[in-house]
């Protein structure tokens, strides 16, 4: 007959109870809200574009959140955004202006919200609520109202949007109306 120590038959129990005894439930987490987290933020930055030596973009803004890590990467502008662009050959910028803003680097679009402007060269200026900015075809367009002012002070309101180059030149309005100021002398 063999004899059992106390001690070695209380740590055999002892391994049992710990063993069998921890809940081996995994915690349930919810996989179906996506986070994205910024792969670099800058704060307070001032960012000059070049191209062929010459500037052709100062962006300026007090938070940008670059997401990279993402299936179509973009960056966010949450407090905003000013930006100057030149064009080739002219001496003053053009100038786009949003409270908050977003660029799809895909596609090179610029989404701009509350309080948008974008002043041309020339100084012709549209404001608006919600203005989309393609970079790569230089237009842009909403579907929101839109208010263009020249910088003879004509203007012209757009209830529902407008299609427009980048630089006002030619543009289409849907539901307008305006004013346009003429001379004395001026014959129709």
């Amino acid at each position: 007959m063999f004899k059992y120590k106390p001690s070695i038959l209380c740590g055999i129990i002892g391994i049992f109870v710990l063993l069998f005894s921890c809940n081996r439930d995994v915690p349930k987490t919810n996989h179906s809200k996506k986070v994205d987290f910024p792969t670099r933020s800058l704060i307070n930055a001032n960012i000059i574009f070049k191209d062929s030596g010459r500037v052709s973009i100062n962006l300026r803004s007090p938070l940008i959140e670059e997401y990279t890590l993402v299936d179509s990467p973009y960056t966010i502008f949450r407090k905003g955004l000013n930006l100057d662009f030149y064009q080739k050959g002219s001496q003053k910028p053009g100038f786009f202006k949003a409270d908050w803003a977003r660029l799809s680097d895909a596609t090179g679009i610029y989404e701009g919200k509350g309080n948008v402007v974008i002043v041309n060269e020339k100084g012709d200026s549209l404001k608006s609520e919600q203005l989309f900015w393609n970079k790569v075809k230089k237009t842009v367009y909403t579907s929101k109202e839109v208010y263009l002012i020249s910088s003879k002070g004509d203007s012209l309101t757009a209830k529902n949007g407008l299609q427009s180059t980048d630089d006002l030149e030619n543009y289409t309005l849907f539901n307008n109306q305006g004013y346009m100021y003429v001379d004395d002398n001026q014959k129709f």
